[in-house]
C-alpha cells in the first residue's frame, strides 16, 4: 500500500474554472458571480452548491486529505478499539504503549486514505493501458465523422430525428475500424471500476468502524 504525497493528490475547489477557448465576457462575469456565491456558501454553511451537485466527488477528494492531516497532526489514539475513548500521548501510559497505539492508529488512517484515493478515478493508481490509443482513435473518429458521429447519418435519419425530436449518438464501437480498441478500452474500464468500487466499500467499512475516533 503506497500513499501519495500531498503534491500528488487531487484538490477540490468551489471555484468554477474557465472552459478552454472561452472568451465570452458575459460568461466570465456570470462565472465570477457564481464563484463569489459558492465561496460565501462555503464560509457560511461549510458547503456550497457545487459540492451538493457531486457529493461523491467532494467526499473522495476532501475526506482523504482531511484524514491525512489528522494522521500527521493527531496527539491521540483509540485506547479501546472502535469506541469513543481516546488516549492522549504522554499523559500516563508507558512510551512503548503510546508508540504502539499511535502506530496502529496511523496505520488504520493510512488504510482509509489509501482506499478512498483508490476509489477516486482521478487518484486511482490503476490506469487503462489502452487510454492513449483510445484517445487517438477518438480524435480520428471525430475528425472523420464529426461530433458524436454526426457524419455517419443519412439524410433520412436526420429528417427522422428532426421529426421525432430524437438524436442518435454514434460511438467508436459502431464503426468496424474502431470497434476493437473501443471494446478493449471498455473492458479495462469495467475492471478498474470494479476495483474502485471494492476500494470504496473497504474505505467505508473502516470509516464506519472508526467514525467516533476521527478527532484529535
Amino acid at each position: 500500500m503506497k500513499l501519495m504525497s500531498k503534491k500528488e493528490v487531487s484538490t477540490y475547489s468551489c471555484f468554477e474554472e474557465k472552459w478552454k477557448r472561452e472568451y465570452n465576457p458575459i460568461k466570465f462575469i456570470k462565472r465570477y458571480g457564481r464563484n463569489i456565491k459558492h465561496a460565501y456558501q462555503r464560509i457560511k454553511y461549510g458547503y456550497c452548491d457545487r459540492d451538493v451537485w457531486s457529493i461523491d466527488s467532494w467526499f473522495l477528494n476532501v475526506i482523504p486529505n482531511m484524514l491525512e492531516d489528522l494522521k500527521e497532526s493527531t496527539h491521540v489514539y483509540p485506547s479501546i478499539p472502535s469506541e469513543i475513548s481516546q488516549a492522549i500521548v504522554g499523559t500516563g501510559a508507558p512510551s512503548e504503549v503510546d508508540d504502539y497505539g499511535m502506530s496502529r492508529w496511523k496505520n488504520i488512517l493510512s488504510e482509509m486514505i489509501f482506499f478512498f484515493r483508490e476509489a477516486n478515478k482521478d487518484t486511482c493508481t490503476k490506469k487503462n493501458p489502452y487510454e492513449e490509443e483510445y484517445d487517438k482513435a477518438f480524435e480520428k473518429f471525430e475528425k472523420k465523422y464529426g461530433f458524436l458521429g454526426d457524419g455517419l447519418k443519412t439524410d433520412e435519419e436526420k429528417a427522422e430525428e428532426e421529426k421525432k425530436g430524437l438524436y442518435r449518438i454514434y460511438m467508436l464501437s459502431d464503426v468496424p475500424e474502431y470497434k476493437e480498441i473501443s471494446d478493449l478500452h471498455f473492458a479495462e474500464e469495467r475492471k478498474i471500476d470494479e476495483y474502485r468500487y471494492k476500494c470504496k466499500d473497504k474505505g467505508m467499512d473502516l470509516f464506519k468502524e472508526w467514525f467516533w475516533n476521527l478527532w484529535d
